[in-house]
Parts: structure tokens; C-alpha cells; sequence
């Protein structure tokens, strides 16, 4: 007699036990598991790399965080200075002429709130943005990249559902590196809309509030990982893990939709009207606290960035500039605060 497959005795204990094994909070938008595996190099897609005459394909710039553009520092260290902020995964199977097959699955339940197929409208190609309620707070993840997307705005999707067909939409990508760009984010702003037309009039915004400048993300292959081995994980609890970095002073505002939209980001309630906000972020810009300040400003201010071996500008996504000692805003770095509570 043959031993009982995976499945099958899978199926007898929950016919036993009457109880279905719960879903991760987040699961793989595609096929190819191999992370999960311990084989990171299967998993993510590779980029053509010439750094100082010589050239690589290092599959590491595939993953979240400072892994693009290397530089020499002041002190002949190499650093990266380039966030890539999401994680590229490559696909499992092509047809004869080298074209991707694998389908584009929701990582997990919710609204599809922005389909763009126009692939020349964006650096993301065609992309699928679909909403999450998390712990009553609203967060997105977002599918980039792809050949073809096969869901419309305001339809529900269940985990796992396919939602468009992996590609090599966008900008500077071919065939043979073809990948989904997989990102899990939070928005910043409820007012995107009209800020861009104020900050960037002669450029189109073709994305609503799904602009990429309107969402920052987490890490997700962490988040991936800790999802399949924690039933439990609170997306809140998740994002509290990422190290600080840098803080900046913005006035109160009614507009403050950080504030708003996660609420768990002031960890000890909401102070009423208070002249000001102390908002602190990881070093991809993704917020992690927010605490009342007792100083009305003239205009947003940089107060901290962590001493790292990096430059300013690399610990604090480009935002702020000069010594730790005296941090300021950037141009972008003044634009971003401003987004937070615009109109301001």
C-alpha cells in the first residue's frame, strides 16, 4: 500500500479535528516559494550590475532595502544608495520563446482599488494595487511589472486568487529578467491627489492615490516568512520592529492622515490639538511613531537622524542633509513633509 500523500493526510486531520488551519496573514503572490525554502538565489531576480568595470548579476539587489547603486565612501567602504522598495521575484516557468507563465496571485484577501494597464504610464509597467484591513487599519500591497492584469477596480479577490500574469512591463526591464515587483505598504496621504498638482503641474498623475510617491512599504520577505510561522501576527506589531532612524516636526493639522488612517502609531493616545507632531521613520521612510510636540513651527523641520557610517542623505531616504548634529530638509525632504498634512 502506498504511503498517504501530503494532501490526503492533510485532508484526514481536518476531518478529525474539524478545523481548518488558519491562512497567514500574507502569503506569496506567486508560485515560487523558494525562499521560504532557504534559497534565496531561486527566488529573486537578478539585476546587470557594472560597478567599477567589472560586471555582475547579484540576485541581493532583488530584495528590500539599500541594495542598488553601489558607491565607495570616504572611507573605500562600499555602500548602497539606492532603496529598492519592494522585492523582485522570478518566475517559475516560460513558454518557447522565454516568456514568463506564471500567474499573479493576491498575497491576501481585499478590494482591488487600482488597476493601471497603460505599461507606459509608470516605471511599475502594468500593476495591481489591492487594500487590506488589518487590524482595522487600511494597508496595500502592490503587484508591478506585469504581462496582463485580469481584475477591475472595487471587485473583492480572496487570498491566493489570480489577478494578472507575470511580466516585463516598465521600465528597463527585458524578457529574460521579467519578475513581479512585489510590495506591502502603508499610504501617507489622503490628499496625494492634490498635492501633486501642486508640487509636479506639468506632470500627469495617472494613479490616484496609488502613486508609488504616496505609498512606503515594510519589508516583505520578512514579512512573508513571519506570517507563515506566526497565525497571530499583527501587521502593527510587524512594522514596530523596524529600527528608527530619522524624525521630523510638522504642525497639527486636520489633514494629518497618517494620524488618522493608523492610529496605533501614537502608542499612548491621541493628544487634542497639540501645536505640533514628532513623527519618527525607519530608514525606508516608513513611519513608526508619532508623538505630540509642544512647538508651533513656521515650517516642518528634520530634529534627528540616527549616527550611521552612512550620509545623511542615505539614512533618511534622501530627505534631510548636513551633520547629525544639525539635520535639515532636502527640497524632496520638505515636499514629503508637507504631503503629511497637506493641504497645510
Amino acid at each position: 500500500m502506498r504511503p498517504a500523500s501530503l494532501a490526503a493526510m492533510m485532508a484526514l486531520n481536518l476531518t478529525v479535528s474539524g478545523v481548518l488551519p488558519a491562512s497567514p496573514l500574507v502569503d506569496f503572490p506567486v508560485e515560487n516559494h523558494a525562499l521560504a525554502t532557504g534559497n534565496p538565489e531561486a527566488f529573486y531576480m537578478y539585476v546587470d550590475r557594472t560597478f567599477e568595470g567589472k560586471k555582475s548579476s547579484p540576485w541581493q539587489a532583488g530584495q528590500f532595502g539599500y541594495v542598488r547603486n553601489p558607491r565607495r565612501d570616504a572611507n573605500g567602504e562600499i555602500v548602497f544608495t539606492r532603496l529598492h522598495e519592494g522585492i523582485d521575484i522570478r518566475p517559475l516557468r516560460r513558454d518557447a520563446k522565454g516568456n514568463p507563465l506564471d500567474p499573479i496571485l493576491a498575497a491576501a484577501p481585499g478590494r482591488i482599488v487600482h488597476v493601471n494597464d497603460q505599461p507606459g504610464a509608470s516605471n511599475y509597467g502594468r500593476y495591481v494595487v489591492i487594500e487590506h484591513l488589518w487590524d482595522g487599519c487600511r494597508y496595500y500591497t502592490l503587484y508591478a511589472h506585469l504581462a496582463r492584469t485580469d481584475v477591475n477596480p472595487g471587485e473583492s479577490v480572496r487570498q491566493g486568487q489570480p489577478i494578472g500574469q507575470l511580466g516585463f512591463s516598465g521600465r528597463g526591464i527585458d524578457r529574460e529578467r521579467a519578475h513581479v515587483h512585489f510590495e506591502v505598504t502603508m499610504l501617507l496621504s489622503n490628499n496625494f491627489e492634490s498635492w501633486h498638482d501642486a508640487h509636479f503641474p506639468g506632470s500627469p498623475n495617472h494613479h490616484g492615490l496609488f502613486n508609488g510617491l504616496n505609498l512606503v512599504g515594510i519589508n516583505p520577505a520578512r514579512l512573508l516568512l513571519d506570517a507563515r510561522t506566526n497565525p497571530n501576527l499583527k501587521i502593527s506589531k510587524q512594522i514596530a520592529r523596524e529600527e528608527p532612524y530619522f524624525s521630523l516636526l510638522i504642525n497639527d493639522s486636520p489633514n494629518f492622515s497618517l494620524l488618522r488612517n493608523y492610529p496605533w502609531l501614537v502608542p499612548n493616545g491621541e493628544v487634542a490639538n497639540p501645536p505640533a507632531w514628532k513623527v519618527t521613520f525607519s530608514r525606508t521612510g516608513v513611519p513608526l511613531k508619532i508623538e505630540a510636540a509642544k512647538e508651533r513651527l513656521t515650517e516642518p523641520r528634520a530634529v534627528w537622524v540616527k549616527n550611521t557610517p552612512y550620509d545623511t542623505l542615505h539614512a533618511s531616504k534622501g530627505l534631510i542633509t548636513g551633520p547629525t548634529s544639525a539635520p535639515r530638509l532636502t527640497e524632496s525632504g520638505m515636499r514629503f513633509a508637507r504631503l503629511l498634512t497637506w493641504p497645510d
